[in-house]
């Protein structure tokens, strides 16, 4: 049964100029259960630390169960030395900050872009210790379906798919622009722990995703939502921007766009039955 589902929105959905603080209440405001953070230190200049927004958000009343490590350096998971070695540790440093806040899952790519390492025995030492923080603090590596499933497919194969500790980020955006012949919900989709829900135009031009709001492309998200209810998805996180390429950029207002954000959201739940 989806008994309670939890409404998620990432909390850089746009409007950067906006407070940190009147972006994270306007998501509480218009009714969602939750947000989710990039957990490093990329965007202090719009957003300022990841540990003032955690608390900010706890405040308001905003759940924080699922954050986003940085894909910055993803690559380096297949690599030996420093570079690795500077990975692992982050990753660790990760799990602690976030174990210590009671955050669940922490979503990880396994690629970066374009840049494909050959798969080798260097990602599972590297993945191993980094599974071992997990564990130690708590947390959920929630893998995350990007351009390229091979890398998926061995992590997998090589740690199992029943680890309390392994889990699944099911993003919609990146099914339909770089897989969308590769199914990752069906494939992946017993693991399911968090999501990464939103719309593009599909695998055409030079940023073909675009993290719209649903509706915006030609994802079909009456079988994306048929297939998180058949999966007993527990929490729906939109990942959805008001970017330069959306439809509502420099049309809605912040608190404009919200609202159509968790009204979309609640429709398309309501239609699939999902409560």
């Amino acid at each position: 049964m989806n008994s309670g589902v939890k409404k998620g929105q990432n909390f850089r959905f746009g409007f950067y100029d906006i407070s940190p603080e009147r972006r994270l209440a306007a998501i509480k405001r218009v009714g969602f259960d939750e947000t989710m953070f990039w957990w490093g230190d990329e965007y202090e200049d719009t957003d300022g630390s990841r540990f003032d927004l955690f608390d900010t958000a706890t405040r308001l009343g905003l759940g924080v169960n699922t954050c986003h490590f940085p894909s910055t350096h993803a690559d380096d998971l297949w690599y030996d030395g420093d570079r690795a070695a500077e990975y692992v540790k982050s990753f660790d440093t990760a799990c602690r900050e976030c174990g210590e806040r009671g955050v669940k899952n922490l979503v990880l790519h396994l690629t970066r872009k374009l840049v494909t390492p050959e798969i080798n025995e260097y990602g599972i030492t590297n993945f191993a210790k980094m599974l071992d923080s997990a564990r130690r603090n708590n947390i959920v590596i929630a893998i995350e379906n990007t351009r390229f499933l091979r890398y998926n497919d061995f992590i997998l194969e090589r740690f199992g798919r029943c680890d309390a500790n392994i889990g699944f980020c099911f993003d919609s955006g990146h099914a339909n622009a770089y897989t969308p012949n590769e199914l990752p919900l069906e494939k992946y989709g017993d693991m399911l722990v968090t999501t990464h829900i939103h719309d593009n135009v599909g695998p055409v031009g030079e940023a073909p995703d675009q993290h719209h709001l649903m509706g915006e492309g030609i994802v079909n998200f009456d079988n994306v939502f048929a297939g998180l209810k058949r999966f007993n998805v527990k929490r729906i996180n939109l990942e959805s921007y008001c970017n330069p390429t959306s439809r509502y950029y420099g049309v809605l207002s912040m608190d404009e766009y919200i609202e159509r954000s968790f009204a979309t959201l609640s429709k398309q739940m309501d239609k699939s039955g999902i409560e």
